[in-house]
């Protein structure tokens, strides 16, 4: 094309506002007059410089010029253009999108663009439209539900689509003959298949093709090999790895063809052709094969590919089900494989994982094996995704605890303060943001941040011990002093293991203080108590007089406190250390 020639087909195809420029009538009314196009009429071809000049004469009147030029594109196929050109056309009248003949021009440009969702839209009738069928709308909708594989609604099609076909002649008639063929291939229907492919030319191989999946339906091997043997030799790129994957079809079905075997072949056809109705095919053989041998790792990868990258209405009834089977085979409490890699499993299948109540149960039981086993960090990553993707309104704030708990004991209180913060939501219970709030103010504590940690405790009921806890790890005397005066026990003549830990502690902070005097006094008030106990020696080291070893004796008293916490659960995430990230 001349530059000239370009710049003159710009400014023809320039959309014009017709609908904002007076003296310009609308094309939509006149369009709706006239007849819908269908069959051999439908879709005339004029040369493309008649077109050109036809659009650049036309002065404000280019909406027929277009529409001829729309037509003829179509009827050579090529559709990106007929597109480019129908969308001039409707941004200067919106209003065409309610003519059917517009409709159907414009679905059947999409379809031969592969823009087949689009196409289904646009081969809809138009709203308050003929709601009768239309032979052209029929065939167009035939060859876009064929090439999304949706062969039972394609099927549903053919009737009406007929005429439509019969009137076509030659290399017009041959994609939508193809299409009701792979239709009739994909249900069933060989014989029928054989009876539409019986009049396509020999050179057709993608009809060749089809013809030999429907003779491999009827048993007829050789003559299906034959036909196999004959696209492969001389097909393009995908013709080839449609009929690599027919011969291995027939092989499995005379038997010719190990299962071990087949399942590489398909392997290594997936690997080299990927995205169309040829992957799915034989990622749908290889899954059979796979769940047939037990193979678990393979039919879940096979599985979660179909269900993930290709349209799941296709699938068969109960595939998801079959798939999440395979799943439980490898993460469940049964599955051999090491815990770890049961995990790294189940978070790269977690889309996999049964939606409601069901999945939940699963990630929850897992998580709790991973926390016994010590795997903090994954278990936290796990119930995190569980928190952000499966559960919402007030559920997040017991799982939110429990996510931050996790992220504390892993190392890293700085996230878990970042996830209680974003997660915060006002229909929370007291009860609920009460726990969430000792969480987080434990990690500020491991922050260093204890002030702040103080401050969120002081909201809370029953805190006092916790607070203690955090004033006692951070070695803070005279506060851990006065909060935990309010801790000490009655004076009784046993003390159980918790009060013996509160009294001693209270103990070790007066004599780091130097406070001799409340040193005396806690051995007049305690000393019956700690008779008889192992603890005992410790109590009265602390209490007793004073000598010159000071300093040994607390490391001797601090080494000898009991194991027993004031804060029960919440010890081991004070305990837990805090890595450079967290």
């Amino acid at each position: 094309m001349s530059p000239r020639l370009g710049i003159v087909l710009a400014l023809a195809l320039a959309s014009t506002s017709a609908a904002g420029q007076s003296g310009v009538s609308p094309y939509a009314a006149t369009l709706a007059r006239l007849p819908v196009p269908t069959g051999r009429t439908a879709w005339p071809v004029i040369a493309d410089a008649q077109a050109w000049h036809a659009l650049a004469v036309a002065g404000g009147e280019r909406q027929p010029a277009r529409w001829a030029y729309a037509r003829s594109l179509i009827g050579q196929d090529r559709g990106g253009e007929a597109i480019g050109v129908l969308e001039t056309m409707r941004q200067d009248e919106h209003d065409l999108m309610l003519v059917d003949s517009f409709r159907i021009a414009y679905g059947a440009a999409l379809t031969l663009a592969h823009r087949d969702e689009e196409a289904l839209a646009a081969l809809l009738p138009a709203a308050g439209g003929d709601a009768a069928p239309s032979a052209e709308r029929c065939a167009w909708r035939l060859r876009a539900l064929s090439e999304q594989a949706h062969y039972k609604a394609a099927r549903t099609q053919v009737a009406c689509a007929t005429p439509a076909v019969m009137a076509r002649s030659g290399a017009a008639r041959e994609p939508f003959t193809r299409a009701i063929a792979e239709v009739a291939v994909e249900t069933g229907r060989a014989e029928a298949a054989l009876a539409v492919l019986s009049g396509t030319a020999p050179g057709d191989l993608a009809a060749t093709l089809l013809r030999a999946r429907a003779e491999a339906q009827l048993g007829h091997t050789v003559a299906a090999q034959t036909l196999v043997g004959k696209v492969e030799r001389e097909g393009n790129a995908r013709l080839r790895a449609g009929a690599r994957l027919a011969a291995i079809e027939n092989g499995l079905t005379t038997g010719t063809l190990r299962p071990d075997a087949a399942r590489q072949q398909l392997a290594a056809l997936s690997f080299g052709w990927r995205g169309d109705a040829i992957e799915e095919r034989a990622r749908s053989r290889a899954f059979e094969l796979a769940v047939a041998a037990g193979d678990h790792p393979a039919a879940l990868a096979e599985g979660a590919t179909l269900l993930r990258y290709f349209d799941t209405t296709r699938r068969p009834v109960g595939f998801k089900a079959q798939v999440q089977q395979q799943l439980d085979q490898m993460i469940g409490p049964a599955s051999t494989l090491p815990l770890p890699r049961s995990a790294s499993l189940l978070w790269d299948y977690r889309d996999i994982v049964p939606s409601g109540a069901e999945g939940n149960q699963l990630i929850e039981a897992f998580a709790a094996r991973l926390i016994q086993a010590g795997l903090y960090q994954r278990a936290a990553d796990l119930l995190a995704y569980q928190l952000r993707y499966r559960t919402s309104d007030v559920a997040q704030g017991p799982l939110s605890a429990r996510v931050a708990t996790l992220l504390v004991l892993s190392g890293r209180p700085a996230d878990a303060v970042a996830l209680l913060r974003t997660t915060a939501r006002s229909d929370f219970t007291p009860a609920m943001n009460a726990d969430r709030q000792r969480v987080q103010a434990i990690a500020l504590s491991q922050l260093g941040r204890v002030d702040q940690a103080l401050a969120i405790l002081a909201e809370v009921p029953d805190s006092a011990p916790l607070r203690a806890e955090i004033l006692w790890k951070q070695r803070r005397w005279a506060d851990f002093v006065r909060a935990d005066e309010t801790l000490l026990p009655p004076p009784t003549a046993r003390l159980n293991a918790v009060e013996q830990t509160i009294v001693l502690r209270h103990a070790i902070a007066l004599a780091m203080l130097g406070r001799n005097g409340d040193l005396s006094t806690l051995h007049q008030r305690y000393g019956a108590g700690f008779e008889g106990e192992t603890s005992g020696g410790v109590f009265r080291l602390l209490t007793g007089p004073l000598d010159a070893a000071g300093g040994a004796r607390l490391e001797r008293a601090l080494a000898a406190l009991p194991s027993a916490s004031p804060v029960e659960a919440l010890a081991p995430l004070l305990d837990a250390p805090a890595s450079p990230r967290g």
